[in-house]
C-alpha cells in the first residue's frame, strides 16, 4: 500500500519541515496529477510481499529517503539567504593523509563578527589550507581567505543576483538528487532481473512498475521542494 506523503516525509524532515510544507507538497502533488496531460499509466499499489524474492522495496524506499533527506538538509543549511552563527560548524574536512575526518567546529574557534566569519585554526594550523578547500566546496558563495592560522569568509551580501545564483545553485542541487534517485532505481531494476528466474512475466512487470512509480513519486517530491525553495530565494 501507498505511504501518505506525510508519513513517507516524516521519519526524514522531522522538524527541519512543518505539516504546513507537508499540505502543501500533497496538494501540489495532487494538481500536477490533474493538469492537461494525461497519465502514462493508472497508479498501482505498492505490494510488499509480490517484491520478496525480487526486489527489497523497503529498503530502495529508505535509500530514495535519505537522498531527500540530504536535499532538504541542504536547502536548509547551504542555500539560505539567513546566515546563521553556525552555519560553518558541519564542514567536513580530511586530515592531509586522508586517514582522519572532522568537522570544522572541531578543529576550529569560529565567530561572526562585522559581517565576515572568522576561522581560527590556531588549535591545527596543519589543516588549515584543507579548511579553506572545505569552506568553499561546501558553499561556493563562500570566499575564504587564509592569513596564516586564520580564515577569514565575507558573508555575501544579498542582493538580487546573489538570489538568483542562490536559485541556480538549488535547481542543480535539485537535480542531483534526482540522479541520485535514478541510480537508486536502476540498482532495484537490476535486482529483479537477477532475480526474476522462476516467477512470472506478469509478476516481474508489475514489480517493475512499482519501482518506477515510486522513483516517479520521489523525483515529483523534489520538484516541490525546489518549487518551495525557489520562492523562498526569491521572495515570490
Amino acid at each position: 500500500m501507498n505511504l501518505p506523503l506525510v508519513s513517507r516525509f516524516s521519519p526524514i524532515f522531522g522538524m527541519g519541515i512543518t505539516r504546513t510544507t507537508y499540505s502543501r507538497l500533497a496538494v501540489a502533488r495532487f494538481y500536477a496529477s490533474k493538469k492537461g496531460k494525461k497519465a502514462k499509466s493508472s497508479t498501482i499499489s505498492i505490494d510488499h510481499d509480490l517484491a520478496v524474492g525480487l526486489v527489497d522495496l523497503a529498503k530502495l524506499k529508505t535509500s530514495m529517503e535519505s537522498t531527500m533527506s540530504r536535499l532538504q538538509l541542504d536547502f536548509k543549511d547551504k542555500l539560505s539567504t539567513k546566515v546563521q552563527p553556525n552555519a560553518l560548524d558541519k564542514v567536513r574536512l580530511e586530515s592531509q593523509n586522508g586517514n582522519e575526518k572532522f568537522t570544522l567546529s572541531q578543529v576550529a574557534q569560529i565567530k561572526m563578527k562585522d559581517g565576515m566569519f572568522i576561522v581560527d585554526m590556531a588549535s591545527s594550523p596543519e589543516l588549515v589550507s584543507q579548511a579553506a578547500k572545505a569552506i568553499k566546496s561546501w558553499s561556493e558563495n563562500f570566499e575564504p581567505t587564509m592569513d596564516g592560522h586564520v580564515i577569514s569568509i565575507p558573508i555575501p551580501r544579498i542582493t538580487q543576483e546573489y538570489r538568483e545564483n542562490l536559485s541556480k545553485t538549488a535547481k542543480a542541487t535539485c537535480e542531483q538528487a534526482k540522479q541520485s534517485i535514478r541510480k537508486i532505481r536502476q540498482k532495484g531494476m537490476s535486482d529483479v532481473k537477477k532475480n526474476k528466474k522462476g516467477r512470472s512475466d506478469d509478476d516481474v512487470r508489475l514489480v517493475e512498475k512499482m519501482i518506477q512509480q515510486i522513483t516517479d513519486e520521489y523525483c515529483g517530491d523534489t520538484d516541490v521542494l525546489l518549487a518551495e525553495k525557489t520562492k523562498e530565494l526569491l521572495r515570490k
